[in-house]
């Protein structure tokens, strides 16, 4: 209702609501023109006036009742705010930080697996990288369809037969890509059990193809060797009695315990190679089957073989060498089999970047986790954020794939072309950028307005600054996940594994360490299987620990830390006892205006996940919701309405905290990368984690599975999905 008065005399320079009467003797109320004596012009406004007063006091009255409203459309909508997967890329331009697996083909090809984005990548002949089986869904197999449109279960080590098959292991299955039609099958499953035999497969460490055709690999989980006979199905146990213990060089193979075995070469005469947790080589000789040690101390080495010289993989080339990756020796030596001879093939044993088309030898190769030979010979070298070739001719050494980070370099990116990994929160400011940690890619960024996304904090190296404070883009971050922003848009965000709480100078410019838990141990894993959650209140910081099992507050006074629920994890990282106190996984994190603290936890892939309320009064702890796949992030929409990713069925659900009721207002349900410009609850997530909610009520979601940050704009009715 507007009501008509005289405007004051600036009312033109005020951008306020009057509306501006006249000394016309006609009069528009509405819609609808009055006509008044001349005479009764005054008192006509004297009356408005009076209605005006007595309504403005009446709406002052019930204002404070009122709930602030903001439009909502009738059905939700979802779109994609940054991540996003280019489908051919320079080889020197793709960003990774490891690989789970490596392979090259007969024709050239280099094929390599990231675990965290259920992919295996191919670098072809045109120097491009691009997809080569899997669509980015965590999920088992689909057999009889194109390897790059099936989902695959963590992919890890790889292997290349002489027909050109290409051959995956995942958690599932030994996989095999046809290398004609680009099909993907499955060859068995894991554990696999032999008809008829005792021999079995519990899990694949490592394999190759031998030049027989048979597959020789290490089974981690029964401390053996074995090769697989595809022809027969057949399994046959090479080395290894079973059981965990020191390699007995010198006794039947088959008689010996093994500790850890780990990679797998098979030399063109068949013998078979291969190591452990130990710092040494270890070979069957085919004459009487023995284990024998490869001595692979360089000559000018004078302290004997310790923890720092164990293998990191091995490979045997066709000319009779042996190559050995020292990942904590940053270097790769070789052995000249025939002879014995050991030298250093590659790397200084210095960690970093030092230049491309130099001296092998000459050349810095940190962390070299993979090595193998092409079929000219060549030397491939899986290092940290690289994939190298040595030429066999030169020995110059030159970057294949990789351009020395793990996603970005830093710059200002197209948010919707610029690659995350495993992002695990995002959360909006109030100047309508938002704050994303890609926990794999080491960084904390920045979306903003324009949709740029850039680089706020992270991209120095660990080895070299470990968790030191200093300037926002040289500081070295570990795994950071939770983020706040406080009333006054201050930055805070876990770091190092959630071990640290650090803090971003209002000018960007720095980076501090706020304070750090007791915790002293690290959690590793291809993919993200947790996000930690850092929330605060006026006095306290809460950050979750889903790997100790716990949650700590941090005094935000002085920095104090103490353990505020669960039990303190031991150095192996595990929280010891049961029942409520003895929390799971503890991830998202939320705060009600009582000061009650909301928990969400449950187990990597369980089922038992629970969403638990901590008294703020009394630390005693309720079950709000149960029976969960691994609930991880928290948000309030309003004080009545608690939302929460649930990772395992991968959707986002709201509770009504008074009538106890759920909905789902994100994800089908069914994992994968669909829906954007339709409504949430019709649309695929993958893996959810972090949520949070802006200021207008736009629900964001780091859909980490899919490697990208979603934007729900929340519905008053529930979609229909079709199929």
């Amino acid at each position: 209702m507007i009501c008509v008065a005289n405007p004051p005399s600036d009312w033109r320079s005020r951008s306020v609501g009057y509306v501006a009467s006249t000394a016309y003797q006609s009069e528009r109320l509405g819609n609808a023109f009055v006509r008044r004596p001349e005479g009764a012009l005054e008192k006509f406004r004297e009356s408005i006036l009076r209605v005006c007063f007595f309504l403005f006091v009446c709406f002052s009255l019930s204002a404070p009742l009122a709930k602030p409203q903001t439009t909502q459309p009738s059905a939700s909508s979802i779109e994609t705010i940054a991540g996003g997967e280019p489908t051919s890329v320079p080889g020197v331009d793709f960003g990774f930080a490891s690989v789970s697996g490596l392979a090259a083909d007969t024709d050239g090809s280099i094929y390599f697996s990231i675990q965290a984005k259920s992919r295996v990548y191919r670098l072809g002949l045109d120097a491009k990288v691009t997809v080569f089986a899997g669509n980015g869904v965590r999920e088992k197999n689909v057999d009889g369809v194109s390897a790059g449109s099936s989902p695959i279960l963590d992919p890890r080590t790889l292997a290349v037969d002489i027909a050109g098959n290409l051959y995956i292991v995942c958690a599932n299955a030994l996989v095999r890509v046809d290398r004609k039609t680009g099909l993907l099958s499955t060859v068995f499953s894991i554990p696999y059990s032999q008809p008829g035999s005792p021999d079995s497969i519990l899990d694949i460490i490592d394999m190759v193809v031998g030049p027989d055709g048979n597959l020789y690999f290490s089974d981690g989980a029964d401390h053996r060797i074995k090769t697989y006979s595809f022809s027969s199905e057949s399994v046959s146990i090479l080395a290894g009695n079973g059981m965990r213990g020191p390699t007995q060089p010198g006794v039947p193979a088959i008689s010996s315990p093994l500790r850890h075995p780990q990679a797998v070469a098979v030399g063109s005469d068949g013998t078979i190679y291969f190591s452990t947790l130990e710092p040494y080589v270890f070979c069957i000789t085919p004459q009487d089957g023995k284990l024998q040690v490869v001595n692979i101390g360089l000559p000018e080495q004078q302290t004997p073989l310790g923890e720092y010289d164990i293998p990191s993989y091995i490979s045997v080339d066709e000319q009779g060498h042996l190559f050995v990756a020292q990942a904590n020796r940053s270097r790769v030596l070789r052995i000249v089999l025939k002879t014995g001879v050991v030298s250093t093939y590659a790397g200084t044993g210095a960690q970093g970047f030092n230049g491309d088309d130099i001296k092998a030898d000459r050349s810095n190769v940190t962390g070299p986790s993979y090595v193998l030979s092409d079929p000219a010979g060549n030397l491939i070298i899986a290092e940290n954020s690289r994939i190298r070739s040595v030429d066999s001719s030169t020995r110059l050494i030159s970057t294949r794939v990789g351009n020395g980070y793990a996603v970005t370099d830093g710059a200002p990116t197209v948010a919707r072309d610029a690659k995350l990994w495993e992002p695990a929160d995002a959360t909006p400011a109030a100047d309508g950028s938002v704050y994303i940690s890609s926990s794999f890619d080491n960084r904390l960024m920045r979306l903003d307005r324009n949709g740029e996304l850039i680089t706020v904090a992270g991209g120095g190296e660990f080895v070299r600054i470990g968790t030191q404070p200093g300037s926002s883009t040289e500081v070295a971050l570990t795994n950071p996940q939770g983020i706040w922003l406080d009333k006054n848009n201050e930055v805070f965000f876990s770091d190092d594994d959630n071990r640290i709480i650090r803090h971003l100078s209002p000018d960007g410019g720095k980076v501090t360490n706020f304070a750090t838990t007791p915790k002293d141990f690290h959690s590793f894993s291809g993919i993200l299987q947790y996000a930690g959650a850092l929330i605060a209140d006026e006095n306290y910081f809460y950050l979750s620990d889903p790997n100790g099992g716990c949650v700590w507050r941090t005094s935000r006074s002085d920095g104090t830390v103490e353990l505020y629920v669960g039990t303190a994890p031991d150095r192996h990282g595990r929280a010891r006892g049961g029942g409520l106190a003895g929390l799971a996984a503890p991830s998202g994190l939320a705060l009600d205006s009582a000061g009650n603290l909301y928990i969400a936890d449950g187990y990597f892939e369980g089922k038992n996940g629970r969403i638990l309320r901590v008294d703020g009064a009394t630390r005693s702890i309720t079950t709000v919701l149960s029976n969960l796949r691994q609930p991880s992030g928290l948000a309030f929409q309003s004080p009545e309405v608690l939302c929460f990713s649930e990772s395992g069925t991968h959707q986002v659900r709201c509770m009504n905290l008074e009538s106890h009721t759920v909905k789902v207002v994100a994800g089908t349900g069914e994992a994968g990368y669909s829906g954007d410009g339709g409504p949430a609850e019709c649309a695929q997530l993958n893996r959810p984690f972090g949520i949070s909610f802006g200021e207008n009520g736009d629900l964001y979601i780091a859909d980490t599975g899919n490697q990208r940050i979603r934007r729900v704009r929340m519905g008053l009715t529930a979609a229909r999905c079709h199929p």
